[in-house]
């Protein structure tokens, strides 16, 4: 049986062998009706496109490089959302395109940095997605100024625009404090994030402001900061709740920290629901299982990094960084009442 060539796809489909080739070089000048024809036919007839050539005519690697933090081999903490995760969902975005993800795992900011320097000095991808931004982010303007398409999950606030997805930080925890405050609470706890990323400012921000609206004060004493384990939710509850006013409301930033939230409300001899509750912010919807179920602000890991995935093919494409800007509102998901016995 004779390979599959271009000539055997338009021969099937009726189309030039012109356009033929330009759709299966995602060509703009096809129309994506067509281009879904000649992919299917290619299919079919069990064309396979060799890539290396179409790499050497377009100076394309067709690859896009996805930075995700990887647990070193002695962190056995669960972390919440795992990388896995999130390239599911840009990979079956790019699924449809001539463009695969190439995953680097790093372990810190620096190596993110080296990777990141690396791979645009290098070209050895055409476009990069990456996490754990920071306020001023030197990966950033690293790739602005070699004007290298990239999109991060994540916001910045010092940078120039560029193009990013993320759930809208400060609006749910603005819900969620407005929340706990008509339901009574007057002392609540925010169990943040490492206090360098920028949704942990954003978040601290938002929670300062809620307060303040509120007529409550801030006291540093409620809030911590650090990685989003169970470990670190345990470590927050004890310390904070030995203070001479405790917290009666805890809002942590994913479920890996509500879980150990409950586990030292277990330690401390607390009843989720008489002494304190605890509210979290997550993408798995694992707290549905937890005893109690908690009440969370649910976004589903699917819609984040499929927007990335789409993003960074528009941008690749020369879509403007400012057209690119999401911030995805989470659903409140009320298991709980939340409310304390009215005589504490």
């Amino acid at each position: 049986m004779q390979r599959a060539t271009i000539k055997t796809i338009a021969q099937e489909t009726g189309l030039s062998i012109a356009t033929v080739s330009k759709a299966l070089n995602n060509s703009p000048q096809v129309r994506p009706e067509t281009r879904a024809v000649v992919l299917a036919a290619a299919e079919r007839v069990g064309y396979e496109l060799n890539m290396h050539g179409v790499q050497l005519r377009t100076g394309k690697t067709y690859q896009v490089a996805a930075i995700m933090s990887a647990p070193g081999p002695r962190q056995n903490e669960w972390e919440g959302v795992e990388y896995a995760q999130l390239l599911s969902g840009i990979s079956w975005a790019l699924e449809e395109s001539p463009y695969r993800v190439s995953l680097y795992t790093v372990r810190n900011f620096e190596e993110s940095l080296a990777t990141i320097k690396q791979i645009v000095t290098l070209k050895k991808a055409d476009g990069i997605i990456f996490s754990g931004t920071r306020a001023e982010d030197p990966r950033i303007r690293l790739m602005q100024e070699a004007d290298f398409p990239f999109v991060t999950y994540g916001t910045t606030m010092h940078n120039a625009p560029h193009a990013f997805v993320d759930a809208d930080n400060e609006q749910m925890i603005r819900l969620c404090v407005s929340r706990l405050v008509g339901r009574g609470h007057r002392r609540i706890a925010l169990v943040n994030p490492a206090a360098e990323l920028t949704y942990a400012i954003t978040r601290l921000d938002a929670y300062r402001l809620a307060l303040e609206t509120a007529g409550l004060p801030f006291d540093p004493a409620l809030v911590s900061h650090g990685h989003l384990t169970p470990a670190f939710g345990r470590e927050s509850v004890l310390a904070m709740s030995k203070l001479p006013d405790p917290p009666t409301a805890y809002i942590c930033a994913n479920e890996a920290a509500a879980l150990g939230a409950l586990s030292g409300f277990h330690a401390r001899g607390l009843v989720h629901g008489r002494d304190a509750v605890i509210n979290a912010t997550d993408d798995l919807n694992v707290s549905q299982y937890f005893a109690p179920p908690i009440t969370t602000f649910f976004l589903p890991i699917s819609e984040p990094s499929a927007l990335l995935g789409t993003s960074i093919l528009r941008r690749m494409e020369g879509e403007p960084p400012e057209a690119l800007q999401t911030l995805l509102m989470p659903d409140l998901i009320e298991r709980c009442d939340d409310r304390l016995p009215s005589d504490r």
